[in-house]
């Protein structure tokens, strides 16, 4: 195991950068809940930063693959090849001058090939030292370079030299030769963009052009019928799509519109941030025809149960790799004195329900008052202790359906103890809650504060407009929040009849620019976007959820799945601006209480 696995369970990695042995030893399956991914198709995986795309599609190389199965890397399932896109010079600000000379043409060039450097060292890396019969499977990969891949190559207009097979090549060399001429093409046509930026005229393109129909594929539908390779789609996992321009967006949109999936399966992640589903030509792909869409945040926000077996099987992979035998549940123990208080106040409200109950079963009133009202007395100044945020449930529901937001803090409370207990042979087999509480509440404060301050500054870096509208726009971004989380606080400890909220319900479309600021919420992950029966029972309302990271900010139970509050889209609009006022206005406002608990589990104290 890692070293640094040992030292902190908890220690979030690169997927990317992990052994094959580390990726099997800690995922956990997942594919149960995402059927769609590791089955022929094309798919889209959507989800925040830390959700555990990476991590899947890491699960699902080669390498792993061959361990996990234990058979030879010619008879796993399926065959997928890692591409990233964040880590790419494709989309490059250069490439603005093309919009009328060859833009399409150019894009899926660059593309084309950068997809396809990373097939062919992939492939020599993965078959380096194969296990079989090496001079056959070396003679037929001779005859594919002689016969299909120098033919293809020289269809595309590529002039440049192209190596002779040697008789003492092996599989990996061959690849490699394939790869060399692939990165020569690409890294022509990068100078020839780059070279635009330093002439007032565009200069005719005169190297090779490159497509995903007539090149990309046949070479790879060719080469998997290879002994070599499964009897199964070769899958291309596209890493993080969103930091690809519209065009080539649009590009990637028309390949998965060629329908090819039974040979060839594009597998894209994004980061809730893909703003186009149109092809060159300007027509939609569209679900289930041209592709499945899986995201991962929804499933996990509305079916917190699933999710928390989730993460209990992934925090007790990590204890037992660690060699702490403890379950996680008591690895992250509640806060006893206060779980005592919340049962002794369930159990009072309970018994007084036949003289002050609001009409519920006994059960429902204790459960949705219990926290609430143990919150209310430690804030009316009879108490100087704060609401103490600990427990494996309670750490689960702060996470918000998104796995990193776990382990980022149990990694930081597991230091904690560390630096508490100096002794030689020290053994951490649970985490204090009150550390655990500690961590919470300065990681709730971060993503309240410096969160956000990363954002205007990462945007100001990137944006090529107005750069003070959008900084308006992350700064009206911050006053939503701040006026969701300070009114769901009121309702938490007020009197009404349901105040476990941690929604907001939309009669009505938004205007374009609370769409913007509600879809960049959810583009960085303090928003979660689901929708649920309007109150006519005509249709749907747009549901926007507050990330429970935020529960200690804003002193909320984050356990609080239920409650959702109605309005307008124009009232909402008003916490862009001024969060206070909208706080005030929606208090005074009285709404009909509709019937809760369809959109989320309900787990009552026990």
């Amino acid at each position: 195991m890692n070293e640094i696995i040992r030292k902190n369970p908890f220690a979030v990695q690169t997927p990317e950068g992990m052994k094959a042995e580390d990726v099997i030893d800690l995922f956990v399956e997942v594919f149960s809940d995402f059927y769609h991914v590791p089955n022929p198709g094309h798919t889209f995986i959507n989800g925040p930063r830390g959700s555990g795309k990476s991590m899947m599609f890491r699960y699902m190389l080669p390498d792993c693959q061959k361990l996990k199965l234990k058979k030879k890397i010619n008879e796993i399932k399926y065959f997928s090849i890692y591409v990233p896109i964040k880590k790419t010079s494709i989309n490059i600000a250069d490439l603005g001058r093309l919009e009328s000379h060859g833009n399409i043409l150019v894009n899926e060039h660059l593309l084309t090939m950068f997809v396809a450097i990373n097939c062919f060292k992939s492939f020599a890396d993965y078959f380096d030292g194969f296990d079989g019969n090496e001079i056959k499977y070396v003679n037929l990969l001779k005859s594919f370079y002689n016969d299909d891949f120098i033919s293809l190559v020289k269809f595309t207009g590529y002039t440049g030299e192209i190596a002779s097979l040697e008789k003492q090549e092996n599989i990996k060399s061959i690849f490699l030769k394939i790869h060399n001429v692939f990165n020569r093409i690409y890294h022509e046509s990068l100078k020839y963009v780059r070279d635009l930026a330093l002439s007032t005229d565009l200069s005719p393109y005169s190297g090779a052009i490159c497509g995903y129909l007539d090149f990309l594929f046949p070479l790879l539908s060719k080469l998997k019928m290879l002994p070599l390779f499964p009897d199964s789609p070769i899958f291309l996992l596209i890493d993080d799509a969103d930091n690809l321009n519209d065009t080539q967006k649009k590009v990637l949109n028309t390949w998965v519109s060629y329908r090819t999936s039974s040979e060839i399966s594009l597998k894209i992640s994004t980061q809730l941030n893909y703003n186009t589903f149109r092809t060159i030509s300007g027509s939609t792909i569209d679900s289930p025809h041209d592709y499945s869409e899986v995201n991962i945040a929804a499933v996990y926000t509305s079916n917190k149960n699933k999710y928390r077996e989730r993460v209990k099987e992934i925090v007790n992979k990590r204890l037992a790799n660690a060699k702490i035998n403890v379950d996680a549940e008591d690895f992250f123990p509640v806060h006893e004195k206060q779980e005592k208080r919340i049962r002794e106040i369930y159990e009072k409200i309970k018994n007084e329900h036949p003289t002050k109950g609001k009409g519920n079963r006994p059960t429902d009133d204790a459960y949705r008052y219990a926290t609430s009202e143990y919150i209310k007395k430690l804030l009316s100044g009879r108490s100087s202790h704060t609401y103490c945020y600990a427990g494996f449930k309670e750490l689960v529901h702060i996470s918000s359906g998104i796995i990193r937001l776990f382990l980022d803090p149990a990694a930081m409370m597991y230091s904690e103890m560390m630096a508490k207990d100096t002794s030689d042979d020290k053994v951490i087999d649970h985490i204090d809650p009150l550390v655990q509480n500690d961590v919470i509440r300065e990681y709730s404060n971060q993503f309240m504060f410096q969160e956000f301050e990363k954002i205007k500054k990462d945007e100001e870096t990137q944006n090529t407009g107005d750069q003070k509208h959008f900084l308006s726009k992350t700064d009206m971004l911050k006053n939503l929040i701040l006026g969701m989380g300070g009114l769901f606080h009121k309702i938490l400890i007020s009197d009404r009849a349901e105040r476990r909220v941690f929604s907001i319900a939309l009669n009505d479309t938004p205007d374009e620019e609370l769409s913007e600021v509600l879809n960049l919420g959810i583009q960085y992950g303090y928003l979660y976007e689901s929708s649920i029966s309007n109150k006519t029972k005509t249709g749907r309302s747009k549901l926007y959820i507050l990330s429970r990271r935020l529960a200690a900010y804003f002193t909320l139970d984050p356990s609080s799945f239920a409650g959702y509050r109605h309005m307008n889209s124009s009232a909402l609009k008003n916490a862009l601006t001024n969060p206070q006022q909208f706080i005030k206005t929606m208090l005074k406002e009285k709404e009909e209480e509709p019937n809760q608990g369809s959109l989320f589990s309900v787990e009552e104290l026990s």
